[in-house]
């Protein structure tokens, strides 16, 4: 329930700042919503609306969008018991596990529906329009790791391409004292959505095939850590499931991937990764945005919130922003919860005409 009225307060304070009165923020022909409604309508949104997915909206008059919320939250659970029940049927039998991934693309379609209530609710959708990936782009940013072990500062290079549907890119995290290093390249191909041009775009839908290699030594532990992934990854406007909806987004991913970890005296572990995560967020104008995500894989510097008896097995979560200070430049921040915390603030410059 914190974390409930916590979005909520941030939803509250980004309608606020989109709107100057009720009245202005109501579509032609359409009645505002006065305070004390819009108040009664991010209560209903909390409880029951974080059982009954669309108690927000419903209060404040979108009563399509509500019908549609608790549909999509309905086919999320059904989605998402489809995954789960195997595993826990079988105790975790390696013919069943695959059902994670079903279990949070489920997971996917419940908990973004409530976000999406909560912003219907607090008046914070139809803020912004979604704009197209640059074609290329540089970034130089900080990273900072906070965990029960160390504490450790480092340095962000990345770049970005596109050469049409293939894209391109690589980055690395580097040590203030050379205790560790990650490199990492990447690509991916773009199945559907806009091209990269940069420019503000109708529909933010996107759907990709990626893959990535990664290399992390840690000096200090003395592990290597070699690592390729493939995903298949998207981005769904919610404007499509309602108008009511604008501004809103959600992502998730699928994959797989093998991991090479090296210790001292040659000794070494092979493993397979089942990775995946979804996502919420708005778009806020000018290209900016901000989501909220869950990420499966634990072999990250964040690695995976300590759960109880589910620990080493739930990923991470977290928030990211990003905002433009001029037509080619941002900034981006990003919050990182696992069994650590890692911090990133970064400035990119993006290419292309604006």
């Amino acid at each position: 329930m914190t974390r409930a009225r916590s979005a909520a307060a941030l939803l509250a304070v980004l309608a606020t700042s989109g709107a100057t009165s009720t009245t202005a923020a109501a579509e032609p022909g359409r009645r505002p919503v006065s305070h004390s409604r819009r108040a009664a309508a991010i209560g209903a949104a909390i409880f029951p609306g974080v059982l009954v997915h669309g108690a927000g909206s419903y209060v404040v008059g979108d009563h399509r969008a509500a019908r549609r919320l608790l549909t999509t939250e309905l086919v999320g659970l059904g989605v998402t018991a489809t995954g789960a029940v195997p595993i826990a049927y079988s105790g975790g039998s390696q013919y069943t596990i695959a059902g994670v991934s079903i279990a949070i693309l489920g997971a996917g379609l419940i908990l973004p529906t409530w976000f999406a209530d909560l912003a219907v609710a607090a008046g914070a959708s139809r803020t912004g329009s979604p704009h197209a990936l640059p074609p290329w782009s540089l970034e130089v940013g900080t990273t900072w790791l906070h965990d029960p072990y160390r504490q450790r500062g480092l340095v962000e290079l990345a770049g970005a391409a596109d050469l049409g549907r293939l894209g391109l890119g690589a980055a690395t995290l580097l040590d203030a004292d050379g205790d560790q290093w990650t490199v990492e390249v990447g690509a991916r191909w773009r199945l559907y959505g806009a091209a990269a041009t940069g420019t503000s775009i109708a529909h933010g839908d996107r759907l990709v095939i990626a893959t990535a290699l990664r290399h992390h030594r840690d000096r200090l532990d003395d592990v290597t850590i070699d690592t390729g992934d493939f995903l298949v990854a998207g981005r769904a406007d919610l404007s499509r499931l309602d108008p009511a909806l604008a501004g809103q987004f959600l992502e998730a991913s699928a994959g797989a991937g093998i991991e090479r970890a090296g210790f001292r005296s040659d000794a070494h572990d092979l493993n397979s990764l089942l990775l995946g995560g979804f996502g919420y967020g708005l778009y806020l104008g000018r290209g900016a945005e901000v989501s909220m995500f869950y990420d499966h894989r634990r072999d990250g510097m964040a690695g995976g919130i300590d759960a109880w008896r589910a620990a080493g097995f739930v990923g991470s979560v977290g928030v990211r922003a990003h905002a433009r200070l001029a037509p080619h430049w941002l900034v981006r921040g990003e919050l990182q919860i696992g069994n650590g915390w890692v911090t990133t603030a970064a400035l990119r410059y993006e290419g292309g005409s604006r």
